[in-house]
């Protein structure tokens, strides 16, 4: 808890999410996210898509937030000017980890 309150106290606007999310989610976070701003991301995601532990394990292990940073480098300027809220709407990428295709003989 110490650690927790260590890492957010500068950052006031993330402890009602903080509280959104379940003990379990908070310390996975805490401990895989490297920066504040990775934080934020996983702490956002996991409170509007209700993720599970499992779930948010294997969004972090296919590294959405790397993706979608990747993703918001490569939008126009001119882009972000009309739809300043697209930040965040592109991936860089597809993950199709869960297909587990099967080789026929």
């Amino acid at each position: 808890m110490k650690q927790l309150y260590e890492t957010y106290q500068a950052f006031p606007k993330l402890s009602a999410v903080l509280r959104e999310i379940s003990w379990t989610n908070n310390l996975t976070i805490l401990s895989r996210a490297k920066s504040i701003e990775e934080k934020e991301f996983y702490l956002r995601l996991c409170s509007q898509e209700k993720y599970s532990s499992r779930e948010l394990e294997r969004q972090i292990n296919s590294s959405v937030f790397e993706r979608t940073m990747i993703g918001n480098s490569k939008l126009s300027p001119a882009m972000r000017n009309v739809h300043p809220e697209i930040t965040g709407t592109f991936k860089d990428s597809y993950v199709f980890d869960s297909l587990n295709p099967v080789e026929r003989a």
